[in-house]
């Protein structure tokens, strides 16, 4: 199959399973928090600017879980393979995680890679934090990792160094 085929072809899947599950692009847009023409493009099998697609996108494999896919459908059905349904599809329940719909789309993708919590309250405020979450591609060579790694490594330092005192001078 040509490759650009392929992405026709992956275009196609995702229209037609979107149809059957009675959405409309804008619909899968708002669920997904992307504006409609990533979602026209991605049906399209070419990019918005006309261009072909290299690879499968955090919005491909968010849209794939959308429709009850597995991550890694949009690659098999790149390769002419069928989409494979996921064990557990993301429910409306499960995106309503109370987060933001942004948030909780960047939690599910990718694969994690480390964490940090950074404690921002002072004397008797235990709840004030910021969370981090390294996260990376699914299919990151050791070196790609590394590589992020040494990066992460720097940032966190930074991170941990917030200092957790006011940064308001004390009135004497």
């Amino acid at each position: 199959m040509e490759p650009e085929q392929g992405w026709e072809r992956l275009g196609e899947a995702f229209a037609e399973a979107r149809r059957a599950a009675g959405l409309t692009q804008v619909e899968v847009a708002d669920r997904l928090s992307v504006t409609r023409t990533p979602i026209q493009a991605i049906e399209r099998g070419r990019q918005a600017n006309g261009s072909a697609f290299t690879k499968v996108t955090a919005t491909m494999r968010a849209y794939a879980r959308l429709l009850g896919w597995t991550e890694d459908s949009p690659a098999r059905i790149l390769r002419g393979d069928e989409p494979e349904p996921a064990t557990q599809p993301v429910s409306q329940a499960d995106a309503t995680s109370g987060l933001p719909s942004a948030v909780d789309r960047e939690l599910r993708s990718g694969k994690t890679l480390d964490h940090a919590v950074v404690h921002l309250g002072g004397e008797g405020d235990d709840d004030t934090r910021i969370i981090v979450l390294l996260k990376g591609a699914e299919d990151m060579t050791e070196e790609q990792i590394d590589e992020l790694w040494q990066t992460w490594r720097r940032t966190r330092r930074h991170l941990q160094a917030i200092p957790v005192e006011s940064d308001n001078p004390q009135e004497s």
